[in-house]
């Protein structure tokens, strides 16, 4: 099983949740582990449009094409503690260059079940055989009249079953009608994608261009993994 570290809801008052958390209540704060964000690969803030993506099967190799691949759907955890994160989020220590980094649990134990170390600068996104993406319905009826919209909960899992990160954010029925069409959803995991806005900034001040570059950060540093998984409803 890989090796998670959870949080107690003391931290979550502690702290003031960002993203698509903000309205989470104690008991679906309890039920997940990372932050979590839904998009489209072609977003500026992921700008994947035209990274390759491969599928090997058992048939030979089958690479994407680019008109396809840019509106792949992709689901973002973004990991609450980790190796250079603290309560505002991942800072490098004082001093230390990349190759200083000290190894992060999580993204060593998801390279064991499979996953990829993406690269400061990488081309392509593979599957990554056997780890799913399991969107759960998360019912909260007065949650959905004061805000207008239904949310769920995303489970990724590893290929023995068991759940890696757990996460909760809006439902998107056209988020999840490209998966259920591709099959296959774009997984990134790791310390900074972008999710939390730096410390007193509004979301509305933490543009597309700031989630871009420290997505791209978190890659130079080695604490992002990635690639696309079986997407699986239960809606």
């Amino acid at each position: 099983m890989v090796q998670r570290a959870f949080v107690c809801f003391a931290d979550a008052e502690r702290r003031q949740p960002t993203g698509g958390l903000q309205e989470m209540s104690r008991h679906q704060f309890e039920q997940v582990d990372d932050h979590g964000r839904i998009l489209f690969s072609d977003d500026p803030a992921l700008r994947l449009g035209r990274v390759l993506m491969v599928l090997d099967t058992t048939e030979g190799t089958l690479t994407l094409d680019h008109m396809r691949t840019r509106h792949m759907p992709a689901a973002l955890f973004e990991f609450r503690r980790a190796v250079g994160v603290g309560d505002f989020g991942f800072v490098m220590p004082r001093g230390a260059s990349l190759d200083d980094m000290p190894e992060e649990p999580q993204i060593e134990g998801a390279i064991l079940f499979g996953m990829r170390r993406l690269p400061p600068e990488f081309s392509d996104l593979r599957l990554i055989p056997g780890w799913e993406l399991h969107e759960i319905p998360d019912e909260q009826p007065k949650l959905a009249q004061r805000l207008g919209h239904t949310y769920s909960r995303l489970e990724l899992r590893t290929p023995d079953g068991e759940i890696y990160s757990r996460t909760w954010v809006a439902h998107d029925p056209e988020w999840a009608a490209a998966a259920l069409r591709h099959g296959y959803v774009v997984c990134l995991c790791g310390v900074e994608l972008g999710i939390r806005a730096p410390y007193a900034m509004s979301e509305a001040q933490h543009t597309a261009s700031m989630r871009y570059e420290a997505f791209r950060r978190g890659c130079a540093a080695g604490l992002t993994v990635g690639g696309f998984v079986a997407y699986v409803e239960h809606r």
